[in-house]
């Protein structure tokens, strides 16, 4: 512990002059007491002389000033804290940007949704996650952001694709990955990188099976969280206008989709990642904190040091010292 005022000790002489006051007022109430025509019968009804309560009275004016004059003298604990350290790590979020994704089934489309979540999660990522990479693909990929510590730089190509109205068919979620890759190994950092798949499950390509071989084979492992309900829905389109219509096919019907989930769960199992279902996309973001938590290492425990006031505390004491003084007297 230490004062940061020292100068303001020398008030503690305070204290034993409100002994001497007590005492004094104390031998003169003995003497009035004394004096005054009570007869015996009467003497208990008089509660102003018990013993106990001029102890407690003495207490409570003691108590008052001391705490007031440790009040001013501002004191500070010396408090220690332990916080984990865990082993820092970059995340490379790979997003399903195909038509399928702008399904209605999801409010307001489960592309939207995802987005929105993703911004959530950036919002307060752990401080174990020290980048971010953003991929998008649908049957053709693309990396929008290297990895950065720059949410903002994040946020501008999650807008962009919020408002990109190109209606991209198709779904390769093994061209995705080996983007995905491609960015883990530019990286010269040593960090350990976390692969993340947002989609709605279809994939129509053929380099999934290349892709997951690779994956397993280096030790890197992909966590998927597939978004959609469990309904065929259609699919809409956006032309440059923002009017919307759903895709048909060649004789005019509509072409629907629905959530499948065997590809991501393939993708999960073979990589030793996890799989998260999103039915309703409000919970996106929480599922993938708990899959970055969920990957974190502890290296070690951090102990840090400080001074924390304590005069609050004491000014609190003096208070309600001070209003058992005044009920007492």
């Amino acid at each position: 512990m230490r004062f940061l005022r020292p100068d303001m000790a020398s008030w503690w002489l305070v204290v034993p002059l409100l002994v001497a006051c007590w005492w004094i007022q104390d031998r003169y109430a003995r003497a009035a007491w004394r004096r005054a025509a009570i007869l015996p019968r009467f003497a208990r009804l008089s509660r102003r002389r018990s013993p106990l309560r001029r102890a407690a009275a003495l207490a409570a004016a003691v108590c008052a000033g001391g705490a007031l004059v440790f009040a001013l003298a501002r004191p500070q604990a010396l408090l220690a804290s332990r916080t984990p350290d865990y082993e820092r790590q970059d995340l490379v979020i790979v997003l399903d940007r195909s038509a399928s994704m702008r399904a209605h089934d999801i409010p307001p489309s489960r592309f939207t949704r995802a987005t929105l979540e993703i911004r959530n999660f950036l919002k307060h990522k752990p401080e174990a996650i020290d980048r971010v990479a953003l991929v998008g693909f649908a049957d053709a990929s693309l990396v929008l952001s290297y990895l950065t510590s720059d949410v903002n730089n994040l946020f501008f190509y999650l807008d962009w694709i919020d408002g990109d109205p190109t209606t991209l068919l198709g779904t390769n979620i093994g061209a995705a990955l080996n983007s995905a890759r491609e960015v883990a190994q530019k990286d010269n950092r040593p960090t350990r990188k976390l692969f993340l798949v947002v989609s709605d499950g279809e994939d129509y390509g053929d380099d999934l099976r290349k892709a997951l071989t690779t994956f397993r084979a280096e030790g890197r492992r992909v966590h998927c969280i597939g978004i959609g309900s469990d309904q065929p829905v259609p699919i809409p389109l956006v032309d440059n206008e923002g009017r919307e219509s759903f895709l048909k096919d060649d004789n005019g019907r509509l072409v629907r989709t629905q959530f499948s989930e065997t590809t991501l769960r393939q993708i999960a199992v073979a990589t030793g990642g996890r799989y998260v279902r999103s039915a309703t996309g409000g919970e996106l973001a929480g599922e993938i904190d708990d899959i970055v938590k969920g990957e974190r290492k502890l290296l070690g425990w951090k102990t840090s040091t400080d001074y924390r006031d304590l005069y609050h505390a004491a000014l609190v004491t003096a208070v309600a010292a001070g209003a058992a003084l005044w009920l007492l007297l």
